[in-house]
């Protein structure tokens, strides 16, 4: 090691703003979804709805800018515009009825049968939507 890093903590009050790197919500959101979920780079850019390799340069600078953080002892702080949260919906559709329903303890294995018409003609359903 050279030195000591001088970024031993995250700053706890509002930064000034020459000594603050800034990631964007999509940088913040791609380093989550590879690095703290877990998720390769084609998943984590299907989940964020763009391709990979746009994906991977959002990456690449999300970690240069954390880097030069850590190195310089910079704040950092997640800054962005209007944000929309994606809400999961995880349940049941029958093929009968059109019916769907939500159950947040469904599965593929689970048989169940519907709760409007009590066919068994369900299917497994997952949606994200705004």
């Amino acid at each position: 090691m050279y030195q000591t890093p001088k970024n031993i903590y995250f700053a706890n009050q509002p930064p000034i703003a020459e000594n603050t790197i800034i990631l964007t919500i999509a940088e913040f959101e791609a380093m989550r979804l590879k690095h703290y979920i877990g998720l390769n780079q084609k998943a984590a850019a299907e989940r964020m709805g763009i391709s990979q390799p746009t994906f991977s340069r959002i990456l690449e600078e999300a970690h240069r800018k954390n880097t030069e953080a850590l190195i310089e002892g910079k704040s950092i702080r997640v800054y962005g515009g209007d944000v929309d949260y994606k809400r999961s919906f995880m349940g049941y559709g029958c093929q009968n009825c059109n019916h769907e329903w939500e159950d947040p303890t469904a599965s593929k294995e689970k048989k169940v049968n519907c709760i409007k018409c009590n066919s068994n003609d369900v299917y497994y359903l997952v949606k994200e939507f705004i």
